[in-house]
């Protein structure tokens, strides 16, 4: 009875590994880093400190004066708040600066954080770098 107990926990560990081997990736399949990352001024609706990726949903006006509403992925929390950062580092109504590089999708209003500035210039949520790098995949 303890053998096929022993066999069944076995065969479902190495049937999970796929699982989650494919559930990973890559911040360059979904976000150009290839080019200059976007800086802009905004307000923030939101700031959702959940798994896998924290996200910070922002109020930023185009070159037209319109308001979009972007949505911004960032780092896990558990990697932010290993560097000091909790759910309350942002809150709905805060004006920040973001640098981010924008989705691959074609007019798509996502992007994924490089930074945030708060008013009095400190950086905040750091995770990606300021300049684009040269193969495209976060690392040159």
């Amino acid at each position: 009875m303890v053998r096929h107990l022993a066999r069944y926990v076995v065969i479902g560990a190495l049937l999970s590994v796929p699982l989650s081997i494919s559930a990973h990736h890559g911040t360059g399949i979904s976000y150009d880093l290839t080019v200059a990352p976007v800086t802009a001024k905004g307000t923030v609706t939101e700031f959702r400190w959940w798994n896998p990726h924290a996200s910070i949903f922002i109020d930023i006006k185009n070159d037209k004066g319109a308001v979009e509403h972007w949505a911004i992925e960032g780092n896990s929390p558990y990697n932010w708040a290993r560097l000091g950062f909790n759910r309350q580092t942002l809150k709905a109504g805060d004006e920040i600066t973001i640098v981010f590089y924008k989705s691959k999708v074609k007019d798509a209003k996502a992007g994924v954080i490089a930074k945030a500035i708060l008013p009095d210039g400190k950086e905040v949520l750091r995770f990606q770098r300021d300049q684009p790098a040269a193969n495209g995949n976060g690392v040159n």
